[in-house]
Formats: structure tokens, C-alpha cells, sequence
């Protein structure tokens, strides 16, 4: 007799779930044009340009770093045919190329110490941005990001909001963009002073922020809540969301492990958002974290920002394609908003839309997740009918046979009568059941996975 496991997991599912909201419209054509996706590209990796850049999945692309010294002077970058390779072909696949200037540090050394100096001057500010409007004309670039880690209250404020207002009129005037990356926040209202340090004026002035969400410490370094909590302070902070980008990381610490390396160690690894390693362990965002991220910044913000795509793998693990496919799946629903559980059948996503006509899940009086039979056990192989005389749906799969009565607190699998915690209901004509009693009962495991609301079914 199989025997049903009672997860405890389960109960956490169903206290996740909140109802579809199904009067929202959207233009959804409209919207999936403006969605961002931005990539940060590293000149650090060495990896060909056609091998590592999956263009069809991109808008924007942000080229890293340039340098600036304190005298508004700016230190080369170190492999200018690489750049120029990547515009080229990023054009031909109408892809924009950004310049990001900045970093955290230069040859070991922080440049924020540089920033101070030549914001603080107006003639080294002129020569700056004189500088940088060369660079991007002999680069054929669409855009600059500001990437100043970080200004701070005061005095170096101000001389930040002087660098910003002058560079982004130089920029505009020219047609190009001038984007920020910013620090995440902990609060939803109350920003760290590196937060405060930006003004009002320079939120204004940016064609859009890329939330640097990520590197908060290594056991949460880039948790969906601090993903969450940074784009509520900016939208608390009046930017609107058209202007709001969410970053992601392709990176786990305190290893420091890029993700394509961390799936070539384990292709498990690709769902899950922690690795033991020896002798630092692996905190990062896996494929249904970043699905996730995705729908929050689909929902409350206007992209996502990637550091970096050269950590990605370009096979079907591939985190960019879990972006895409997310972003595709959202402005193909013909109902407004997202569902708030998610479900994945070995590895791959297992929708339920409504214009499918098939069903999709809600929750019932018990507290249960119930989802439509036929779509579900369609999904693993199982032949499905449905019995008039009796009201039963019968599945069968490699001699496996389970009864569903309509109406009534049990399942009939092989013979053996199961009792359920609720029953199996007809409802606009299709049939629904708890689902971990469907997949059970043809040998899978149901896994929940609490970050991402996410329900995984394997097989055992």
C-alpha cells in the first residue's frame, strides 16, 4: 500500500497564497517593450562575445568599468576592441550599450576618495564630462551609469547632485542616457545615509536607477525581501516605478562562485539558493529566486539588472532565460497580476492560465490549494476520464489506477481508499484536488520552496 506522506511544507504553501486579482488590464504589448533587462558586461572575463551574450534576451547592455581619476582624467579601459566588438554586435541585435563609470574599487584601491575629489572641483567636474562625452562618441554609446560608491550627507552630496545635474545636461543634450546604480535598502521607508546622500534633483535627472540589491552579508546576500524593501524605499523616495530597476546577482558569497560554475559542479545547484563548499559556502539566487525577483520587479518596478551575464550559463539553466520566460509569461495573461504560488514538474514551469480554458488553482474553504485534474496529470503522462454515472475521474499511468469521486473526503488508489483533508470538487466544469495528492499518488515527491513560493514536483 503506497503510503502518503503529510508535508508540513503544505501548510505553508496554502498560507502564501492570496486570490488572483482579475480586473487589472494592462497593454501588455506595450508594457513587455518597456520591461528592461539589463546586463552587466565585465571586461574582466575573456569569454567570446557570441558564447556568453544571449542578445534575444537583452534591452540594454552596461559595459564595466571605467575608470575616472580625481582630476576628472580617465584611466582607460583595458581591452577597447572587446568594447567595441560588443557594440557592434549588440546594435545589430538592437541591444543599447551603457558605460558604467566607477566601481567599487580600482586595482584594489576604493574610488570613492576619486569621486570626492573631482566632484568637489568645478574645473576637474568640466573636465570629466568632457572626457566622458569623447569616450562615448568614439564608442558609439547610447548611455552612462554613474556607479559612485558612495557620496555621503552634506557636503559630498551636494557635490554629487553638482557631478549629476551637469553630466546628465551634457548627456541629454546628445541624446544619450545617464542611469545610477544605487544601494539597496533594509527599510521601506528609512534608506542607509549612503540613500539619503542622493538627492531629490538627482533621482529627477536619471532616465532610470539599477538597484544594487545584493552583497547585504553573506548568509542574506540577495534575499527576495531585500529585493522587495529596496524597491519600495526608491518608490518611497517619489521615482517612479517606470524609472526603477531591480539588480540581481549571477554570484554567490562568501565563495565568490560565479553561477555557471556552481551548476557545472551540480545542475541541482541551478534550484537552489545554497551550496556547501569547502572552504567557503555558496548563498546565491537559483532559478526560482530569480523568478521571483523577476515577478516583483514586473509588478512594482520596470526591469531587472543583471551583475553579470558572464556568470550565466546559456544552456536551459540559464538564469537570463528564467527572466525571459518569466517576463514572457506575465505579458502573455490575458487576467490581470500574478498568481502568488508557483509550480515547477521536473525542472520546467507547470502554468496554469486562464486562457487555457483548463482551470486554474485557488484556495478552497479548508485552506487547500486545489488544482485542476486534467491539466495536472496531463503534465506527467496520465490518461484521464471522467465516469457520468458515478461523478468519478479515473487517471491511469504505468498500471497505476486513482479514482476521484466528486463530492467526497477520499481517493480510490489501486483499490485502497485514501482519506483527504478535504474533497475533490467539480467547479465551471472542471474537476479540482489538492495537488500533492495527484502527484503522490504516481510516485512524485512535492517539495516547497518558501522563497519563491514555489511548489517543485520531482520524481521519486
Amino acid at each position: 500500500m503506497m503510503k502518503f506522506r503529510i508535508h508540513m511544507i503544505w501548510l505553508m504553501v496554502t498560507a502564501f497564497v492570496i486570490v488572483l486579482s482579475v480586473n487589472t488590464t494592462r497593454v501588455f504589448a506595450d508594457e513587455g517593450k518597456q520591461f528592461k533587462v539589463v546586463g552587466y558586461y565585465s571586461e574582466i572575463f575573456d569569454d567570446p562575445i557570441d558564447q556568453t551574450v544571449q542578445f534575444d534576451k537583452l534591452t540594454h547592455i552596461t559595459y564595466a568599468f571605467l575608470i575616472p581619476a580625481d582630476d576628472g582624467t580617465l584611466i582607460g579601459i583595458e581591452k577597447p576592441q572587446r568594447l567595441k566588438e560588443l557594440v557592434e554586435k549588440s546594435h545589430k541585435n538592437n541591444v543599447e550599450v551603457l558605460i558604467a563609470v566607477g566601481g567599487w574599487s580600482y586595482q584594489g584601491i576604493p574610488l570613492d576618495s576619486a569621486f570626492e575629489k573631482l566632484a568637489a572641483s568645478e574645473d576637474a567636474r568640466n573636465e570629466f564630462i568632457d572626457n566622458v562625452l569623447e569616450f562615448v562618441h568614439d564608442y558609439d554609446l547610447d548611455g552612462v551609469e554613474i556607479d559612485w560608491e558612495y557620496p555621503d550627507e552634506g557636503v559630498s552630496s551636494q557635490n554629487y547632485e553638482n557631478l549629476v545635474l551637469a553630466l546628465g545636461d551634457a548627456l541629454k543634450a546628445d541624446g544619450k542616457y545617464l542611469t545610477a546604480a544605487l544601494n539597496g535598502a533594509w527599510s521601506k521607508t528609512e534608506g542607509p545615509s549612503v540613500s539619503r546622500a542622493v538627492t531629490d534633483a538627482c533621482l529627477k535627472a536619471f532616465d532610470w536607477i539599477n538597484i544594487m540589491a545584493y552583497d547585504m552579508n553573506n548568509e542574506q546576500h540577495s534575499p527576495v525581501w531585500f529585493a522587495e524593501t529596496s524597491i519600495r524605499y526608491w518608490l518611497h523616495r517619489n521615482v517612479p516605478k517606470e524609472k526603477i530597476v531591480l539588480g540581481v546577482p549571477f554570484y554567490a558569497k562568501p565563495s565568490w562562485k560565479q553561477y555557471r560554475h556552481l551548476v557545472a559542479e551540480n545542475r541541482e545547484n541551478a534550484y537552489l539558493d545554497f551550496a556547501k563548499g569547502d572552504p567557503l559556502d555558496s548563498y546565491y539566487n537559483g532559478i526560482h529566486t530569480i523568478k521571483a525577483k523577476t515577478r516583483a520587479a514586473l509588478q512594482y518596478a520596470s526591469g531587472i539588472m543583471i551583475f553579470d551575464i558572464n556568470e550565466d550559463t546559456t544552456d536551459e539553466l540559464s538564469l537570463l532565460k528564467a527572466i525571459h520566460d518569466t517576463k514572457e509569461s506575465f505579458f502573455s495573461q490575458t487576467f490581470g497580476g500574478f498568481q502568488e504560488i508557483y509550480f515547477q514538474l521536473e525542472g520546467r514551469d507547470l502554468a496554469f492560465i486562464e486562457k487555457d480554458g483548463l482551470g486554474v488553482p485557488y484556495v478552497d474553504e479548508n485552506n487547500r490549494t486545489m488544482v485542476p485534474v486534467r491539466k495536472a496529470l496531463e503534465s506527467i503522462g496520465a490518461q484521464v476520464g471522467f465516469q457520468e454515472d458515478t461523478r468519478t475521474v479515473i487517471a491511469q499511468k504505468e498500471g497505476i489506477i486513482l479514482k476521484i469521486p466528486i463530492d467526497k473526503n477520499y481517493i480510490i488508489l489501486d483499490g485502497i481508499i485514501v482519506n483527504l483533508d478535504t474533497k475533490a470538487v467539480m467547479r465551471d466544469g472542471r474537476t479540482y484536488v489538492p495537488l500533492r495528492y495527484l502527484f503522490e499518488s504516481f510516485g512524485y515527491d512535492v517539495i516547497w520552496h518558501g522563497e519563491s513560493k514555489t511548489v517543485m514536483i520531482k520524481s521519486q
